[in-house]
Order: structure tokens, then sequence, then C-alpha cells
């Protein structure tokens, strides 16, 4: 699949990347690729008590529990002219005055339907039941009214699609197909995740308003409007509207899809030529998934070389240490990070839409290199953006400059607020992999797994333990990470040959029931060389970044590997100073970027 080469900054053994900065080079024939396999659903997979992984989901529960669903209707209610129930108006993104009020609520209602899928809780199903009735009431109170056409539905009125389609900038609209993303795809969650029917009676007029609204317009204007920073940004319309032309059959879904090309993006990308610099970055990864999600259905060569040729570009050349993308919500020019280092680099949705495009390459490659991607990131951006406690927070920017801090989004109903309440779910959906002939272990988290291939995964500071809970009809494949090298593999306690074929521990025969496997993964803690900038390294350990925890304003010297010091779980010391995961820091100021000697 092309030369490999290092992915993280910080990290140069631990990740590979599959793309230079400038292109990917195509081979000349090549063949359509065919998928290996899926990945296990969420509603079979349980996390256990324990991990950081854990932790962080209890948060979210805890979260949505506390949201009130006619606070989520307000707008709704309020633009088709229905009654607000006394609710509280949203805040933020979400105000009465802002142009992208609503996407909030689509959030909600994808990060309903997997807490559900994640738990079992009924009261989750519960509530996105009310909110999706609540939704089919404005939806036919617009019908109504008679101002709009029939099956549309936001929480505003027709007017900004009006004038999108007059080339009206930013802010004076503000994304009208980005918010309309969030909504289909959260009833497309609700209906596939939590069985919640009435969302499909939503979906199937609202699909047929995207599509009447844009059939009608030439291919042209299309993509000057979607080339329009950022009014024309429509997020994961090209996914959604593919995802829900297979549930529906209409054809028409799959031909409003291939309305929302963007040829100034998929050009280049089907060549391998990287012109991101200066592209808005969470506006351009969800392009990139639905062109992977059309090739799933339709079987086009070019979908899928877009997909995978952003993929190669963006962790080749425009990641930073901690697997994030992005400053200022910006693509910059490429290998250039350690030039970008402030208190807006990595947005956290980006990463959450980065890690999904990672997991649907995945299950056409089986690399193990692309769950190193993932893992990295997962640990070090995903989980390290999450608030400490079950106020919903999520860092819009993670702060990579030296002694910034995280600040937490509750009350801004920011884009990152709103994948936040869903990615603490979401990762469960690319832990377990089955293909023709085994079943891959990708992600490693204290979990079990039921139905068919029973089994319980725990998880150690070095090691990683496989014990099945019935007899097994399919061997494991178990990633050995970038990270491990001195690792070794036991059966009952005997131990095995250690040996990995494309980053996979092979168990050749099915584990009966109560037989563990264990993976000895021992953590070395280095100090990494930044794999553009020499001035810079990372202190690494294991799947983690540890950060120093400094109020200095100036970069910290990289310390030598060999005086860092393990003091405690997770805990660290170089001379004075303290160093933890960046995913444990709260309040802490930190520096992740350290100057070399």
């Amino acid at each position: 699949m092309g030369k490999a080469e290092k992915i993280i900054s910080g990290n140069p053994e631990k990740l590979t990347a599959l793309a230079g900065s400038a292109m990917v080079k195509e081979l000349p024939g090549e063949n359509a690729p065919v998928r290996q396999g899926a990945f296990l659903p969420i509603h079979r997979i349980r996390l256990l008590p324990g991990t950081i992984f854990y932790d962080r989901e209890q948060d979210m529960l805890g979260y949505l529990r506390t949201v009130s669903n006619d606070s989520m209707l307000y707008n709704f209610r309020r633009a088709s002219g229905l009654d607000t129930r006394g609710a509280a108006p949203m805040t933020g993104w979400d105000a009465e005055d802002c142009r992208l009020k609503g996407h909030t609520t689509g959030h909600y209602l994808s990060a309903s339907a997997l807490a559900y899928a994640a738990t079992g809780e009924e009261i989750f199903r519960e509530n996105a039941g009310k909110v999706i009735t609540g939704l089919r009431e404005c939806q036919l109170a617009f019908e109504r009214d008679g101002r709009c056409h029939k099956g549309f539905l936001s929480a505003y009125s027709e007017e900004q699609f009006d004038l999108l389609e007059k080339y009206t900038k930013y802010p004076e609209i503000w994304a009208p197909y980005y918010t309309l993303d969030k909504i289909m795809a959260g009833l497309i969650d609700c209906y596939q995740l939590a069985g919640c029917g009435e969302a499909l009676e939503i979906l199937r007029p609202l699909g047929e308003w995207v599509w009447n609204r844009l059939s009608r317009l030439p291919e042209n204007q299309r993509q000057k409007m979607w080339s329009m920073y950022i009014a024309g940004e429509f997020g994961g319309m090209i996914g959604t509207m593919t995802r829900l032309g297979e549930i529906t059959g209409d054809a028409r879904n799959l031909e409003a899809a291939r309305f929302f090309d963007n040829e100034k993006l998929f050009r280049p990308m089907e060549l391998g030529i990287d012109t991101l610099e200066g592209m808005h970055a969470n506006q351009h990864i969800p392009q990139a998934i639905g062109q992977l999600e059309l090739y799933r259905l339709e079987g086009k060569i070019r979908d899928y070389r877009i997909g995978r040729n952003f993929w190669k570009i963006v962790t080749g050349a425009h990641a930073y240490c901690i697997g994030g993308v992005g400053e200022a919500e910006l693509f910059h020019q490429a290998k250039m990070m350690t030039s970008y280092l402030t208190d807006k680099t990595a947005e956290s949705c980006a990463s959450y839409n980065m890690c999904r495009l990672t997991g649907q390459l995945f299950a056409y490659t089986e690399d193990s290199r692309m769950m190193d991607y993932y893992e990295w990131t997962l640990c070090n951006h995903l989980m390290a953006s999450a608030s400490h406690t079950a106020d919903g927070g999520t860092t819009y920017f993670m702060p990579l400059g030296p002694g910034m801090r995280k600040a937490w989004s509750t009350s801004e109903n920011s884009c990152c607020h709103g994948t936040g309440m869903e990615s603490r779910f979401r990762y469960l959906e690319n832990i377990f992999f089955q293909d023709r002939d085994s079943l891959r272990i990708c992600l490693f988290a204290d979990c079990v797994l039921s139905g068919e291939n029973a089994l319980e995964m725990r998880t150690s500071e070095d090691h990683l333990a496989i014990t099945a809970k019935a007899d097994m009809a399919l061997p494991l494949r178990i990633r050995i990470p970038g990270w491990a090298k001195a690792w070794t593999a036991e059966l009952n306690g005997e131990n095995l040959a250690a040996e990995a074929e494309d980053g996979w521990f092979f168990l050749p025969r099915c584990l009966k029931k109560e037989e563990t496997v264990r993976i000895h993964l021992p953590h070395r803690v280095q100090v990494a060389e930044d794999r553009f900038d020499p001035a810079f390294a990372n202190v690494i350990d294991g799947p983690w970044i540890l950060a120093a925890l400094s109020e200095k304003q100036d970069f910290l010297d990289a310390p030598a590997a060999s005086s860092i010091v393990k003091i405690g779980a997770e805990t660290f010391r170089a001379g004075k100073v303290r160093m933890i995961p960046l995913a444990r820091v709260d309040q802490e100021a930190y520096h992740v970027y350290l100057k070399k000697n």
C-alpha cells in the first residue's frame, strides 16, 4: 500500500502512515478493494469499571440523564409555531439568535442512541423517542403552516437555505446543511441503534425535501455553494444521505448524496495531491467519510481513492503529536506543526471524525497501523478532551502551546460539545472486527463481549488478558501495537512463540471456555523526537503522551529518558517536574511539546 512513513510526531517508532506530504502514488490498474469483514455492534459490548474509558463513559451517561428533552425541542417548536411547553431556551450555538441552532439536538439523539446501545438502559431510548415524537410534530406543523416545502424540518425556517442558493456569506447565514446533517444523522442512529421506528417517518419526507431542493439546481451552482467558507459547510450529508438510501431503498437518496460532490476537494484527493493548506479541517473530513459510505454501496473506485488518499495525506503530514489536526480549525502548511503550537490546536470533532474515517478504511485493509493511529488519537485526544465530571464538557481545542490549560465547553453547545456527547461511546464500534477466519482485537479496553465468541478482556499497565466465556467459534488475532517492543504471549500460563505478522498475533486455534491468552506489553518511557522538527520532542509511555505539569510560558527542556522516574500509578517525575498522561490532566497547566537541548 505504498511506502510506510512516520505518522505521529513524538513517537516515531509507534505509528506509520501510508502517505507523503505532497502526493500519494497510485498503483496502475488498482483493483477495487473488498471489505474483509465487519466491526461487531456496540450492543454486544459492555465496558468494565477500572479504566479511564469506563470513567468517561459514566460521566457522559450521568450528563445525558440530566438533559431536558423539552429544551432540546425548544427551537424547533418555536420555529414551527408550536408551544415550547415552558422549556428553558438553549445557549451558545443553540441560542435563539444563533443561526446554527438545532445541531445539538441531532448530536443528543445520536448520543442517546449510542448510550442505549452501550448500556441497554431504557431511559436513553425513551428520551430519544420523546424528542423524535416532538420533532415529528414540528415537521407536520411546518407543513400545515404552508410557508415551508413538504418534509422540511429544522430549528429555523427555510430562509437560510434560500440565502445559501444566493451565495450569502457567513455570518449572515451559518451552514444550514451542516445543521440538517446532525439532525438526520441523529434520527438514523436512533432508528438503527435504538429501534425508534418513528424516526423513519421523519426521515423519508425530509430526504425527499433534500432531493427536491437540490435536484433543481445546476451543478455549477452547487459547487459554488459548497466551496463557500463556512456557510456552505454541509457536514456529513454525503454519508447521511447514503445511509438513508440504504435504509429506504429510495434511489433519490443516493442521487442526493452525489449532489454534495465537492470537486475542489475530491479531484486533488483522487490524484493523491495535498491541497489541504488553508482548508477548514472538519468541513472536509466528513466529506471523505461520505465518499467511503458511497463506495461501500456503489463500489466506485474513485470514491475509495478520495477517502483513502485524504486519510493518508492528513495522517502523514497534518497531524500533531496527539493525533489531532488543524489550528484555528484550519489545515496549514504540511509538516509544519510546531509552527502552530497555540491555544487553538486540534479541534476535538476533527479527531472524532478522523477516527471514524480510520475505522471505515480498516474494514478494507485490516492494516494494524491504522488501528495504531486510532488508538493514539483515542488515548491522547478524544479521552484527553473529556471533562472529568458529569457536566458534558469537551474541549473545543486541545491547547499544545507551553503552559496552557484545557477549557471545557459546557454551555457553548459547540460542534465539539456535540461530538463529545457521542465520542464517549462511539469508539466501542471499533474494538472487535470479525472477518472470515478470525476475530480481531483492534483496541484494548476492559470489557465483555456477548454472543458468539463471547469473551472478557482485561488490561493492566503491562499486559492484556483475554478469557473465553464460551467455546469460541473463531481464533483470535490480536493487534500488537507499534509501541510494544519486547512483548511476549502465553496461553493458560504456557509460553507461546511471540511472533506477529503485519502487526497481528495469531492464535492458531479457538479458545475453549475459561481459557486465557495473555499478551505482555511492557511500557517503555521514551523521549521521542518530533517527526517533522528535530528541535522538539515528546515524552511517551506506551500509548500515552505524558504532559509535563508546569505554569511556565516558555518551552521546557526535554529530559533524558534515563532521568525520568516513575513515582506512582501513571505518574512520573523528571527533576522537579511531574508528568502524567495528557488524558489525566484536568485543570493543570501543562507542556506536551518540549525543546530538545
